[in-house]
């Protein structure tokens, strides 16, 4: 479930997202314990809002519950993120196709520097300022192709892929991952959608391989 943050959030939905963020940034690592009461004291609350902001990390696949041990960070099979990966490639490959009349000069530009940002963070070989640039990016396409259930959808199988990442990721995969992004970025930037298509399968396999 995409929980967007609307600014209206309840407090086990903050308590959620502070968690997803410290997995995305790596500080709580795939199989570890997320503990709450040290949670609930690290932000000065209760341990009734960590609970169920578990529990939403649970229904969103990103933690599992162990019976005698607790909730962990879930350790993805490679099935696992090969389906999530799979479910994203025919997310990206729709959005193309329902953007494709809507690439106007603005668009195009505002991608080519999401690209150039890419390009930059992978330079400087900095592998988690790179996925978030990449994460822009590809979401600067679904915001395009205005279809918010591609959209959620996206946003749901990528929080999976984001934690994997942060994981298996090296500066070689990165590199590798950027070389295919960047065919993936300028074909869509001359209007060249069925190239396009092709290399989202390329460019996203890279990065699970």
């Amino acid at each position: 479930m995409n929980r967007v943050n609307h600014g209206k959030e309840s407090l086990p939905e903050k308590v959620y997202h502070h968690l997803l963020q410290q997995i995305l940034n790596g500080v709580i690592k795939a199989g570890e314990k997320i503990i709450e009461e040290d949670v609930a004291r690290d932000l000065g609350t209760s341990r009734a809002p960590v609970r169920e902001a578990l529990y939403l990390l649970k229904v969103d696949g990103i933690a599992e519950r162990i019976p005698r041990i607790g909730t962990i960070v879930k350790d993805f099979s490679d099935k696992e993120i090969i389906e999530y990966n799979d479910a994203v490639i025919g997310l990206l490959q729709s959005a193309i196709e329902q953007s494709q009349p809507k690439w106007d000069d603005t668009n195009r530009h505002r991608l080519q520097v999401l690209g150039d940002e890419a390009d930059e963070a992978c330079r400087l070989e900095d592998v988690q300022l790179y996925q978030s640039r990449v994460e822009q990016l590809i979401t600067h396409v679904f915001i395009v192709s205005d279809n918010k259930a591609l959209m959620r959808f996206y946003k749901e199988a990528n929080h999976i892929l984001m934690v994997f990442a942060q994981v298996k990721w090296t500066r070689e995969t990165m590199k590798n991952f950027n070389r295919e992004l960047n065919v993936f970025t300028s074909s869509l930037v001359e209007g060249k959608f069925d190239d396009a298509k092709k290399a989202v399968k390329v460019t996203l396999d890279q990065g699970v391989i």
